[in-house]
């Protein structure tokens, strides 16, 4: 697996494809959560961190919303772009720490987070692992707090295609292997497409769990790069308070 995203992290950096923005839905979600929970707008003493924060944009738009930030990535590229962009717009006092590890067993202490996010990483874990990282985040996370999840959902495009080849032993999970750039989703391997319904029993115990769906089409030159005449992205926003 690490080396799998050390290969994409540095074709995407390459390319100038890494991602550079913070992901608009995890923004939306998260400051739902900040403008009921801290109506003061005062988040200084928030503590968040980012479960595979590749090169780090989530992280740099929750430091200069005031929190401290940690990230947790298994590529050491994505972690030395992360501290690159955190120190360069002088949040490096902001870091928490940035962790090489798997997010399924992240060498941190319980409840050490006010929130956690995630976008795109959870779906490409093993069941075993991915079933991991879900508990590490109820581990990590303190009473009250906040998961915002970004994943694939089943009315994609892509899972639409390939359903019939689901494993047997891990239904929404297909072996993805199209050809191609492995900056796409359909040549990166293993890609599990969640459904809504899965979604409470990954996260026992806690007081809400609102999975919405986001669906849009990209454009038609950019679907035609990965092979498809029309696609269409289908993700689970997942919002989750403990």
């Amino acid at each position: 697996m690490r080396e799998t995203w050390e290969e994409s992290f540095q074709e995407q950096i390459a390319l100038g494809a890494y991602n550079t923005a913070p992901v608009e839905a995890l923004v939306r979600s998260v400051s739902y959560y900040l403008r009921d929970r801290y109506p003061d707008g005062d988040y200084s003493g928030l503590h968040f961190a980012e479960m595979g924060c590749g090169a780090g944009p989530n992280l740099l738009w929750l430091a200069q919303k005031g929190t401290r930030v940690s990230g947790v990535d298994i590529a050491p590229t994505a972690l030395d772009l992360a501290k690159g962009l955190l120190e360069h717009n002088g949040y490096g006092d902001r870091v928490g720490s940035l962790v090489e590890a798997s997010v399924s067993d992240v060498p941190i202490e319980d409840e050490s987070f006010d929130g956690i996010l995630e976008s795109c990483v959870y779906q490409h874990l093993a069941k075993e692992d991915r079933l991991a990282a879900f508990a590490e985040v109820d581990r990590l996370t303190k009473p009250g707090g906040v998961f915002v999840g970004h994943m694939l959902e089943q009315q994609h495009t892509v899972f639409e295609k390939h359903a019939g080849e689901q494993l047997p032993d891990d239904p929404g999970t297909l072996q993805l292997e199209e050809g191609g750039s492995k900056i796409h989703l359909t040549n990166i391997g293993l890609s599990h497409f969640f459904s809504a319904d899965e979604m409470p029993g990954l996260f026992p115990g806690w007081s809400v769990v609102d999975p919405c769906l986001a669906q849009y089409e990209i454009p038609q030159t950019e679907a035609a790069k990965r092979g498809y005449e029309r696609y269409l992205q289908s993700m689970l926003i997942v919002y989750a308070i403990k």
